[in-house]
């Protein structure tokens, strides 16, 4: 009776709050507004192609090959610092000078170099069973069993046994129906690697060279007050000093596995030269090469690691921030009973407060269909990251038209821009689509005024009210973003209406700060985002001259009339 009453009053309180809200508004609101229109007016585009661009401090840098029948193939090689991680470091227990008063010589010796570069990884697991989605059978169900063996992901992970293997310790006997496991110390930790595009499976050659280029962090030229400036186009070939490594790699997608130490998360390892570490390093202990990052900088310049000879294309994405060159060594140990004995440590050349980027060389030129839609300008528009291109879109450029769309009784409800994917060009060339398109002021190079006033963040779904991001729609896939605010301060508050640039980027959340970065291109300059420098991902859209009207891409206004 107690519920039956309470949902009563609840509807008879709605009843009444309705009736009173219906009363208020029909006295607040103006009865001479008419229902909301819609609108469009065409729009203008031109590209801009990236010749080369400024790639230090990018947030994420590009190693491999980008092979794209539409727009060419880049080949990514990275050039970087890498700074030790203490100075004046102790090889062993005792120092230099310890060694040679007290006559016991440690005899380091480099046992094994690694140059290791991190891949970006996620461990999602949807339905919460301990196997993350990338090798769970069935990322929704609990109780998947993604080996076939007769028992449950989450009971294998619970019982030490490997849910991915029917036999975990190899004996012969699947999971289900063996009693024992003890080959086993438990199923590894899984990841799922992210941004590697193209064949996992290729191998390929990385060679690795010590530069005798030095690399400034601030700019002589600009009195040291501003970072110095890396571009793509950058030449080291004639910089090399000394050869770290030429081998061949396949690479493995799994966590390092180590012996008495911590795993690894995947990475790419490729094995350095020996005795050049033992020389530059473990023998420099003491030397003033070792005392400061002055020092150091000055005597270990920076390095180049290039990739060639892929059996299949495979361009990487690489946490370049968790770079390391992992040097192992051994070392004799005297104890308390003057035994000695041989123990193993390790030490890092990382790059905390180092300078890196990218250089690009397009080896294979764009196709002839990519020149066609460039020249065209109308019909559709290429996007692509890194070596590619950016659109430029101009609306109401017309004064008069501007000022006659100005006289008018409006009330601006939305203001989008819907950009369709052309699947044609998409499908015919495989490309792989971005996350996010992201429109930015050609003349301040500063995000539109609707995307800082977005403050909405849902997952991965950032800006979700500016848009911008993929959208699937029955047979169509399109991008829409919204600029309402932007048009608002052109149509009201009579602001400069300048072009806008448009450009892929992988998806940005509200924290990452949109920094294009500087670019020239012959007599001409434009910028480009940071996210665009370091996004293999490319696409065509439908532009404003399509041939099926309803893919067209127009400036779409929402509006209310009133007198």
């Amino acid at each position: 009776m107690k519920k039956n009453f309470l949902f009563t009053f609840t509807l008879c309180l709605l009843f009444s709050c309705n009736k009173k809200f219906n009363d208020v508004g029909s006295e607040i609101f103006d009865q001479s507004f008419y229902q909301s229109k819609k609108v469009n007016y065409p729009v203008k585009i031109s590209h801009d192609i990236v010749d080369f661009v400024q790639t230090n401090n990018a947030p994420v840098l590009m190693l491999g090959e980008n092979n794209n029948s539409l727009f060419g193939k880049t080949e990514a090689t990275i050039v970087s610092q890498l700074n030790i991680q203490s100075y004046n470091p102790t090889f062993g227990n005792y120092t230099s000078q310890q060694e040679i008063d007290s006559t016991f010589n440690e005899n380091e010796t480099v046992k094994e170099v690694w140059l290791e570069i991190p891949f970006f990884t996620n461990q999602n697991d949807s339905d919460g069973d301990g196997l993350i989605d990338e090798f769970d059978v069935d990322d929704n169900d609990p109780n998947s069993d993604s080996d076939g063996d007769g028992i449950s992901d989450f009971l294998e992970i619970a019982n030490g046994t490997d849910p991915t293997k029917k036999d975990t310790d190899g004996d012969g006997i699947d999971d289900g129906e063996d009693d024992t496991n003890d080959n086993t110390d438990g199923p590894p930790t899984f990841y799922a690697v992210d941004s590697i595009f193209g064949s996992r499976d290729a191998n390929f050659n990385v060679e690795v060279n010590k530069l005798n280029h030095y690399l400034r962090q601030l700019d002589p030229e600009l009195n040291f007050e501003e970072t110095q400036r890396y571009y793509s186009d950058f030449s080291f070939d004639e910089k090399k000093e000394l050869l770290l490594a030429n081998t061949n790699v396949t690479l493995d997608l799994m966590e390092v596995a180590r012996e008495n130490q911590n795993n690894l998360s995947p990475r790419l390892r490729v094995p350095l030269n020996l005795d050049v570490f033992q020389n530059i390093l473990i023998n420099k202990e003491g030397d003033f090469e070792l005392s400061s990052s002055t020092e150091w900088f000055n005597f270990f310049r920076s390095i180049s690691i290039e990739t060639s000879n892929f059996s299949n294309s495979l361009l990487m994405l690489l946490n370049t921030n968790q770079m390391v060159i992992r040097v192992v060594y051994d070392y004799l140990y005297k104890n308390t009973e003057d035994e000695v004995e041989t123990l193993s440590d390790e030490f890092l050349l990382n790059t905390v407060g180092a300078v890196k980027f990218n250089n690009f060389n397009k080896t294979v030129p764009p196709s002839s269909d990519f020149t066609e839609i460039i020249n065209e300008n109308t019909s559709n528009i290429a996007l692509s990251g890194g070596l590619g291109s950016i659109a430029r879109i101009f609306f109401l450029d017309d004064q008069e038209v501007l000022e006659n769309l100005k006289r008018n009784q409006w009330l601006i409800n939305e203001v989008n821009l819907t950009f369709y994917v052309n699947d044609d060009y998409v499908n015919q060339n495989n490309l792989i689509l971005p996350e996010r398109l992201y429109l930015y002021n050609s003349v301040s190079n500063l995000p539109l005024i609707d995307f800082y006033q977005d403050l909405t963040s849902v997952l991965s779904l950032n800006k979700t009210i500016y848009g911008g991001f993929l959208i699937e729609d029955e047979n169509k896939r399109y991008y829409k973003i919204r600029i309402t605010e932007h048009f608002k301060n052109i149509f009201n508050n009579d602001s400069i209406n300048v072009p806008i640039n448009l450009a892929v980027v992988p998806d940005f959340s509200v924290s990452q700060q949109i920094v294009p970065m500087s670019k020239a291109n012959g007599n001409s300059s434009f910028s480009i985002p940071s996210g665009t420098v370091s996004s293999p991902k490319s696409l065509v859209i439908h532009g404003p001259g399509s041939p099926d009207e309803n893919l067209n891409l127009e400036l779409e206004i929402f509006y209310t009339e009133y007198q």
